[in-house]
């Protein structure tokens, strides 16, 4: 495919990352607003909308993996990501660390945009499970690239 559908698959996922994983739109911006609500309630309590404590709330996830609460939080944030590392891996050059870089980028910008107007939690062990899903696409790339190339010869 040509850089240009990649261009055009990327500003269409982006959308609907930020529509849904950011802003948790679902048709209505009820939930929204409710969670708005929430972090500002909880801040008044002094409890932050933050989470500096890598696996602080993955573990309680892994101990009750068979809920499908659990389940939904780990595969979700991992699955919602391999996109954006499979198109960053399509769209720049160098393959490997570039892509890396500019998943973290992103996945850090959407963790503080989420914390300063207050529409979710930051949270480390959301960049990490996103990282996961990240460099799993980043994996299907190259190894898409390379199976292309070995059919070439």
């Amino acid at each position: 495919m040509g850089k240009r559908i990649f261009k055009n698959l990327m500003c269409i996922y982006l959308i609907f990352l930020i529509l849904f994983v950011v802003l948790k739109f679902d048709g209505s911006f009820d939930e929204l607003i409710s969670i708005h609500q929430r972090i500002i309630e909880n801040e008044t309590m002094g409890i932050k909308n933050i989470n500096l404590v890598l696996f602080r709330t993955i573990t309680p996830y892994v101990s009750n993996i068979t809920e499908p609460y659990a389940l939904k939080n780990i595969i979700g944030n991992i699955i919602v990501f391999i996109p954006l590392g499979f198109l960053t891996s399509q769209l720049l050059v160098e393959r490997c660390r570039k892509p890396i870089i500019m998943c973290v980028l992103i996945i850090v910008f959407i963790e503080c945009m989420q914390l300063i107007f207050k529409i979710g939690f930051f949270d480390v062990d959301d960049i990490f499970l996103n990282l996961l899903g990240c460099l799993s696409g980043i994996c299907i790339s190259l190894f898409l690239d390379n199976t292309d190339k070995n059919k070439g010869e």
